[in-house]
């Protein structure tokens, strides 16, 4: 925008698929606006930052037991709270010697929000998912009551304090001066609630995902399904043994992410229709798929979105219940919650979606918001705002 010098910008995310793609198209377009853009990040996402454009500032991670992430979202919270305060001793030294003009923050980035704060530099909110609104903390954190009963907070507050920082910080939380959030307005749960100050509803940030790979279907008439739930709530053998039982043999190719923690000899012998992959280009698939069965985790109902590809949700925890409930609500694609998922319950849902011509008026909708969210380059105007601004938080 005019007026906006070259500036440089720290990106503090989480070292979680879901959370760093949907920045990596803000980065390029920064960086195509002349900004440096370092990026706080774990070493396992080097590749896909450098490849945006970014500088990565690595920070040491706690591998971890092996385990699945929680279910429970204020479990999760607290992994989050461990994550950021393990992070700042590394990002304290890297950026006291290298001061950054803005910090753009994950949702659950505590380790910006608190360096911003620190340095009285000024801070942007990026939410991959749907920003604070009224009840969002009973509702999605298992009936936690209020902020300052998640697990992990009093260790912010300490982190804070410790600092000379003013405790009450951690009420940006829920209330920041600016805040980017990936997904159409149409889309926030409660958007009249949300108590952010400005707010750019960009819709989904795809940037040039060429760096994941592409993908092909085998022949070009071929009507692809992509099943998938996600980077994080793979262990679901069952759930892809449905699946094969559900589509063998069908009228659509199939092709079905599984993860790491699962072997394809795990669901038994394949059709000849169905492909397994550990992981997928899933932006290069959705982009030829009739259909998606999914987790309904915001990044990938937002790619799907964006494909105008209807959706069968079967979330797995609270989160992707509310965008569950969203899709159905929006006529994007039908909820079928995983206790009710059986082959022949698979089978008819996805024909509902690819059928249903409200759920195609339904994506149409929303895809004509898309068109006018401003994506990128409306993420990249805010930031610039907060720039000018100069607003500390």
């Amino acid at each position: 925008m005019p007026g906006t010098r070259p500036a440089h910008v720290a990106v503090v995310n989480l070292p979680m698929l879901g959370h760093v793609n949907p920045t990596l198209g803000v980065v390029e377009e920064l960086v195509r606006r002349g900004h440096r853009v370092t990026y706080a990040i774990s070493e396992h996402f080097v590749h896909q930052v450098k490849a945006a454009g970014a500088e990565p500032v690595l920070y040491p991670v706690d591998a971890g037991d092996g385990s699945e992430p929680p279910e429970r979202l204020s479990e999760g919270f607290a992994r989050a709270v461990h994550a950021s305060l393990g992070a700042l001793p590394a990002l304290t030294r890297a950026y006291g010697a290298d001061r950054p003009d803005l910090i753009l923050y994950d949702v659950y980035g505590f380790a910006g929000l608190i360096l911003g704060a620190q340095w009285r530099i000024p801070t942007v909110l990026f939410s991959p998912t749907h920003l604070s609104y009224g009840g969002i903390i009973p509702e999605l954190f298992d009936g936690t009551p209020a902020v300052p009963d998640l697990p992990g907070h009093q260790d912010l507050t300490d982190a804070l304090t410790s600092r000379g920082l003013d405790p009450s910080r951690l009420d940006e939380f829920e209330s920041p001066a600016y805040a980017i959030a990936a997904l159409p307005r149409t889309f926030q749960r409660r958007p009249d609630t949300v108590t952010a100050g400005r707010v750019a509803y960009t819709g989904p940030i795809l940037g040039d995902r060429s760096h994941q790979g592409t993908w092909h279907p085998p022949h070009p008439d071929a009507r692809i399904l992509l099943i998938s739930l996600g980077s994080q709530f793979t262990r679901r053998p069952d759930f892809y043994r449905a699946c094969v039982e559900a589509f063998a043999d069908g009228d659509h190719h199939v092709v079905m992410s599984i993860g790491f923690e699962v072997s394809p000899s795990d669901l038994g012998p394949l059709p000849a229709n169905v492909e397994i992959h550990a992981h997928v280009p899933q932006v290069s698939v959705l982009s030829r798929a009739e259909a998606f069965v999914t987790h309904a985790g915001m990044g990938g109902t937002m790619e799907a979105v964006a494909h105008g590809v209807p959706m069968v949700a079967v979330p797995q925890m609270a989160e992707q219940r509310v965008n569950a409930a969203q899709i159905e609500h929006l006529r994007l694609g039908v909820h079928l919650p995983r206790e009710r998922v059986t082959p022949a319950a698979l089978r008819e849902a996805v024909r509902t979606v690819t059928d249903s011509p409200e759920i195609r008026a339904g994506l149409d909708a929303l895809r004509a918001e898309l068109a006018d969210a401003g994506g990128a380059g409306a993420a990249a105007d805010l930031i610039e705002e907060a720039l000018r601004s100069g607003v500390t938080p």
